[in-house]
């Protein structure tokens, strides 16, 4: 199993998520999605399977909504070979110009060395530039040029992913999913 937040395509950079983390890291973003969260299918007799205690258990049903979410990401992504972690980055920077890497990384759920080759990454395609200030110490970031523009076609891949994932729910349900979610992690 891979936990998505911390898997980076093309590289072995990971860290554990739920579990012990195994898999081939030649293969691109969309191949170890597919083998990572993939559900079995369900036998003949699926209906009538007893899940036991697991039906109740909040982070069980948030790991099932976890790897339908990754899978939708990573179908949606996979030309760009983006995980959701970059796309995080991408975003909090979009909305932050000029942040620092340690404020993306508490405010999108890693740690500062995690998110160093994400931001390598992304560097490497030009669409973000990481600039010192006074402070040697601290790296501001900014999208360039290339990164507004990607932001773009990203942004509204990513609203059509939400969208896919919370069909089923009403805007209501939807809201109060979201408030749930933030109440959980802690976030405001």
């Amino acid at each position: 199993m891979v936990d998505m937040v911390n898997y980076y395509p093309g590289s072995s950079e990971v860290s554990p998520g739920f579990g012990l983390v195994t898999a081939v890291w030649s293969s691109t973003l969309a191949d170890v999605m597919a083998t990572a969260t993939k559900p079995c299918p369900p036998g003949p007799d699926a209906e009538s399977q007893d899940l036991g205690m697991l039906r109740g258990m909040v982070g069980f049903n948030l790991r099932l909504a976890y790897n339908k979410a990754s899978q939708l990401f990573a179908r949606a992504f996979d030309d760009l070979d983006l995980a959701p972690i970059q796309f995080a980055a991408l975003e909090f920077i979009a909305s932050n110009p000029g942040t620092s890497q340690k404020d993306i990384a508490r405010h999108i759920g890693t740690t500062p060395p995690v998110l160093v080759g994400p931001l390598e990454r992304l560097e490497k395609r030009d669409w973000i530039v990481r600039s010192r200030g006074e402070d040697r110490r601290r790296a501001h970031v900014h999208l360039t040029p290339a990164g507004e523009r990607i932001m773009q076609d990203v942004e509204e891949r990513v609203r059509r992913v939400d969208q896919e994932l919370a069909l089923r729910l009403t805007t209501r349900e939807r809201e109060r999913l979201l408030s749930l979610l933030r109440k959980l992690s802690g976030t405001p």
